[in-house]
């Protein structure tokens, strides 16, 4: 069936609504938190050597911002842009009243989640921001057709690659849907257009994976990533073994299992270098390429012979990464409220203002509970994913496909490649699942409309 766009209704009310959220998460949050990783992609910007631990992306965006509005204050507002342009296009892309709209974008910005993710500049933020914009794009260009929004979901997305090393998975679904909408009004035979859709993403999707790999060779320095996560897992097995399986070019002679013991937790990495007094050496600083294979053979030779433990430390990551965080764990796991110093960074005036404060109460209040978790939102998109494809008939039903697909696409790797808990990473993936639910039950709506139409 045809897709029928939605019913035309002022853009300008959508437009106003945007404007009022930008403003008021600019009055809760401006400038926007820095975490210590915000801190230090800023310092690379003005001038200190640059690493590929983080994406590109931000970095090259302070280094256009700084000369003209020091600090963190641009990004901020670019994202808060980005997300809110983003909502407003999704929107329209709705069927139903102009409330039901407007009550969408609302529901989306201030999903509990969100809402504090917000506070921060962060990759992982601008992430979920461009992500956002980048869907609301491609649905304006599905329903008006025209270049100008197709190139705008393309380069949101090219921008999305430079963000974070790990965002292929949540691209691909959204430049499979983009195919398909191309492939849809052609006269093909439906096997040579699925093989056409197969190798066209294909090449889109290496495309945009090479955009990303680029940016980080683009860096001054370059590290081995994975050795954060291998050590912690070993670290993990080791306690689970009672043997030390950290091979002997990761750590100090001096390192005991007790000390492993008092520094290890299940919600991340870092304190096994911090808290062992630099017995454990840090992943970023092993001395040379024998001590990074030493430890790819350690780490592998470990899951082998004790997958139980291994599956026992993953297994507590993915709760904590997935769950509520209890109330002793540091709130950094959910959100920050600093602007935290590094380097010769000009300092940053903090947001000081009661709707600040009150906002830092609520998610202090909240961060140990089921309405800042992560699985409820899991929950949501996995349920709408099933009502999509009962529904796949229907536009907004496919587009939720996609939509849905890519949040959870994004969160699948995690347990097996995440070195902490922390909250920002499943911050698309939460998201993805309001926007997803959204156009699900949207089709429902477009069903009705249709049928009067057919009638």
């Amino acid at each position: 069936m045809p897709h029928s766009p939605p019913k035309p209704l002022p853009w300008w009310p959508l437009a106003l609504t945007a404007l009022a959220g930008i403003g008021f998460f600019a009055a809760c949050y401006y400038p926007g938190a820095m975490s210590l990783d915000s801190a230090v992609i800023w310092s690379q910007a003005r001038g200190a050597p640059s690493t590929n631990i983080y994406g590109a992306g931000l970095r090259w965006l302070w280094l256009l911002t700084d000369p003209l509005w020091s600090g963190p204050g641009p990004l901020f507002l670019i994202q808060l842009a980005l997300l809110w342009s983003g909502l407003a296009l999704v929107a329209r892309a709705l069927d139903g009243g102009l409330l039901m709209r407007i009550a969408f974008m609302l529901v989306a910005a201030f999903a509990p989640v969100v809402f504090v993710l917000l506070a921060h500049v962060w990759s992982d933020v601008m992430l979920l921001a461009t992500l956002a914009f980048a869907v609301g794009a491609l649905l304006r260009w599905r329903d008006a057709h025209g270049t100008g929004w197709l190139a705008a979901f393309w380069l949101a997305l090219a921008f999305a690659m430079t963000l974070r090393h790990n965002v292929l998975p949540a691209a691909l679904p959204l430049v499979a849907y983009c195919v398909w909408l191309h492939l849809r009004a052609r006269a093909i035979a439906a096997a040579r257009k699925c093989a056409a859709m197969m190798a066209v993403v294909l090449v889109l999707s290496l495309g945009l994976q090479a955009i990303g790999t680029l940016s980080a060779q683009a860096a001054q320095r370059h590290y081995t990533l994975w050795p954060a996560t291998a050590m912690w897992d070993l670290a993990a097995i080791s306690l689970d073994a009672n043997r030390m399986l950290l091979p002997p070019a990761t750590r100090k002679p001096e390192l005991t299992l007790d000390d492993l013991r008092s520094a290890y937790t299940p919600w991340s990495n870092v304190p096994i270098f911090t808290a062992t007094q630099g017995r454990v050496i840090g992943p970023f600083f092993l001395p040379d390429e024998a001590a990074v294979a030493e430890l790819r053979t350690a780490w592998l030779d470990a899951i082998a012979d004790h997958p139980a433990a291994y599956a026992a430390q993953r297994w507590r990551l993915t709760r904590a990464l997935f769950g509520s965080k209890p109330h002793d764990w540091p709130h950094e796991l959910v959100y920050v409220d600093e602007e935290q110093a590094f380097r010769d960074n000009p300092p940053v005036t903090p947001n000081r203002s009661v709707l600040h404060a009150a906002c830092m109460r609520v998610a202090e209040t909240l961060r140990d509970t089921i309405v800042l978790a992560p699985w409820p939102y899991l929950a949501i998109g996995v349920a709408a994913l099933a009502l999509a494809w009962r529904r796949r008939a229907r536009a907004n039903a496919q587009a939720a496909l996609a939509v849905l697909a890519s949040g959870l696409a994004y969160a699948a790797p995690l347990p097996l490649i995440a070195p902490s808990a922390e909250l920002r990473y499943l911050g698309w993936t939460c998201l993805a699942a309001v926007i997803g639910t959204a156009l699900v039950l949207a089709s429902r709506l477009q069903t009705g409309a249709e049928a009067n139409m057919s009638d």
